[in-house]
């Protein structure tokens, strides 16, 4: 991860320091305050150059990377406002004069926001989810239907939950089978680069379970782009990945569907593979194998890991009447949640869309990767009652 962006890593640690050493230290601080800025920032330095040294995406355990955001956070974000809006200020005085740096309170409103988000972002908002219930009308859905539940939730990660926020992943799944749902759809992203991760919490997962059955689909982190080795070995991480979900007793879907029967009825469920991103998923997702031999006017239910898939292929080439996507994370963060919702509207981030007679619903999912906080966006899973009956775009109760 850091290798990837470590020129902007680097820039981003040592321009704020120079700034703010030249301005506020160079001719005020003792020489033992010198040393201690310029001691930090080298510790910090050599931190950046050791994460860019991992094979992996991610180091393994996630723990130094974790922390290493949230020195960011804390310290090294808001040093970088500081200096930004400071420097800003200075150069707005000079151009025209005034007697005041109206950039410098800007900053520091800033450097304090960074340090509240961080702080509030990776205790209380990482650790919190909430259960949002939808009820979805549908005509074509058979009588045999009318009412089932499905309990849906995505991007587990479970690599993320460590010692102290394991019972946060326990009480998920807790709470996922008191929802008493019919089924359990899953859709994506169980970890965050090696199945590893997932040994480690198959006590936990193997307690899902459901009258129906619990479904899956692949993310985007199930595959192995975001680790090291030859492609044979990658391939064999991707497989110990998908047969530890089937060890679990979870039926995975790959580009394949399947019947659900429920009242003497039956709908079919589609999973469709890859994540249709730059890595080598790219291209794994195939809509055609995804829905073929389903009957026409069945009433259909597609898994998709990335809400692309459903504008660039469901909607022009399908009928599925109902989509279901994660891989967003609600946009995770304040304030780009609320940005990405204004620049790619909500298909692309969070929440319910419809287009020529086809749904979309799009989940926040439970945990986040990499960094690890969240504010602005819940965690959640989601109960979907869906019920016979005239469509009603008023879902979510």
């Amino acid at each position: 991860m850091i290798l990837r962006a470590l020129p902007l890593f680097l820039l981003l640690i040592l321009l704020p320091d120079i700034y703010l050493y030249r301005t506020c230290l160079a001719r005020r601080a003792n020489r033992w305050v010198k040393m201690g800025w310029w001691g930090c920032t080298f510790l910090l330095l050599a931190w950046t150059g050791w994460l860019a040294l991992c094979d992996d995406f991610t180091p393994q355990p996630q723990r130094p990377l974790n922390v290493y955001l949230f020195v960011l956070g804390v310290f090294v974000i808001p040093k970088a406002a500081l200096a930004f809006f400071d420097g800003c200020g200075r150069y707005c005085r000079r151009k025209r004069p005034c007697r005041r740096n109206f950039g410098r309170p800007i900053g520091l409103l800033l450097a304090a926001l960074s340090i509240y988000i961080t702080i509030y972002g990776s205790t209380v908002g990482y650790n919190k989810f909430e259960v949002r219930h939808v009820d979805y009308w549908s005509s074509q859905l058979p009588a045999g239907f009318d009412g089932y539940r499905i309990a849906l939730f995505s991007d587990i990660h479970v690599g993320s939950y460590m010692a102290a926020s394991a019972p946060v992943l326990s009480a998920v799944v807790d709470s996922l089978n008191a929802m008493k749902a019919d089924a359990v759809f899953f859709l994506g992203d169980i970890q965050n680069t090696r199945p590893e991760e997932i040994e480690k919490k198959l006590p936990v997962l193997s307690r899902l379970h459901a009258p129906d059955g619990v479904f899956s689909v692949m993310g985007n982190h199930d595959y192995s782009h975001y680790i090291g080795g030859t492609r044979a070995e990658k391939l064999a991480v991707e497989e110990k990945t998908k047969n530890l979900q089937r060890q679990m007793g979870w039926r995975l879907l790959l580009n394949e569907n399947l019947l659900l029967r429920h009242g003497g009825d039956s709908i079919a469920l589609a999973g469709m593979e890859g994540n249709d991103g730059k890595g080598e998923d790219h291209g794994l997702g195939i809509w055609e194998k995804a829905v073929d031999g389903i009957p026409p006017g069945l009433f259909t239910i597609m898994m998709v890991h990335n809400p692309n898939f459903w504008r660039k292929y469901v909607v022009p080439y399908t009928k599925v009447p109902l989509t279901l996507s994660g891989h967003t994370h609600g946009g995770q963060l304040f304030p780009f949640n609320k940005i990405g919702k204004w620049i790619k509207a909500n298909d692309m981030i969070y929440g319910y869309e419809r287009r020529n007679d086809t749904d979309f619903i799009v989940t926040s999912g439970i945990s986040d990767w990499a960094i690890k906080f969240k504010t602005g966006t819940k965690s959640e899973f989601v109960i979907i009652y869906i019920k016979r009956g005239k469509h009603n775009e008023s879902l979510t109760h």
